[in-house]
């Protein structure tokens, strides 16, 4: 497996100077001790800083930590120098105490704590892996619809439509009790609506790129097709890529170089 800190190496002549960037490890933007986040400053002045990455780490919605999402720090203070980075921890989900909505309550503090860091005003986008991709891809479609603060999504092999028929008898669809409570979709089919991002898209929606596995066990290819085709009837600028392999793990090698350079081209272009 090729991991993000290789691929930074291998790009490196492609980026120009690197900058180092301030890290401020585990601050707390909540009581609870899952509500922290390491915030990566491009510099000490603050003043500088217009744009936000917020990473957003899988793990099944009851799982994973921040740590999972430091290699894709390297190729973003890489390429975006001038950015702020923002990798968070946030509350677990379980069948007892579902990540919906506390989980997008949680991302939702968090682009508050760094609206009010900073003097000036800040745009927000959204980078997740697996369920991470799906909390990104949700707040920014639902959540974020009045305030529009996220201009960007980055989705990698994030579920996109939890009502999609090739989970009716998926032998992990259990997994979304995590997230959307203890039940399935048959019998409370207006709360796995309202945990689908792809029902919230409108013309106005953060653009957006995704990456998906043809043989992606947990992930099947027609939630990348479902979630494409509404963002096209729609209008929303976006752009998937769809790789031989499984969970985005055992990529190649050159699907790993090819999906930051296409993370990187597509924030050049559609981040203004």
């Amino acid at each position: 497996m090729l991991k993000f800190q290789l691929v930074a190496v291998l790009l490196l002549p492609l980026a120009g100077t690197i900058h180092g960037s301030v890290l401020i490890p585990d601050v707390a933007y909540g009581v609870d001790p899952n509500q922290i986040m390491d915030i990566y400053l491009p510099s000490n002045d603050t003043t500088q800083v217009s744009k936000v990455i917020i990473l957003i780490h899988g793990g099944s919605w009851d799982s994973g930590d921040k740590d999972g999402m430091r290699e894709i720090v390297a190729f973003l203070e890489m390429f975006f120098p001038e950015i702020c980075i923002v990798n968070i921890n946030f509350r677990h989900g379980s069948h007892a105490s579902p990540g919906f909505p506390k989980q997008l309550e949680d991302i939702d503090a968090v682009v508050t704590f760094m609206q009010n860091t900073f003097t000036q005003t800040v745009t927000f986008a959204m980078f997740g892996t697996s369920s991470g991709g799906h909390l990104a891809t949700l707040y920014g479609y639902s959540w974020d619809k009045v305030a529009r603060n996220v201009k960007v999504i980055v989705n990698i092999v994030g579920p996109t439509d939890l009502t999609d028929p090739a989970y009716d008898n998926h032998s992990e669809r259990e997994r979304f009790f995590n997230f959307v409570g203890p039940c399935l979709h048959a019998e409370c089919p207006a709360e796995y609506v309202a945990a689908s991002p792809v029902y919230h898209v409108d013309a106005d929606s953060p653009k957006t790129i995704g990456f998906f596995g043809t043989l992606d066990f947990l992930i099947p290819a027609s939630q990348m097709y479902i979630l494409r085709a509404k963002l096209e009837e729609i209008g929303v600028t976006n752009k998937f890529t769809l790789y031989p392999g499984g969970h985005w793990d055992n990529w190649s090698d050159e699907n790993k170089v090819d999906t930051v350079m296409q993370i990187v081209q597509f924030f050049t272009e559609n981040w203004q």
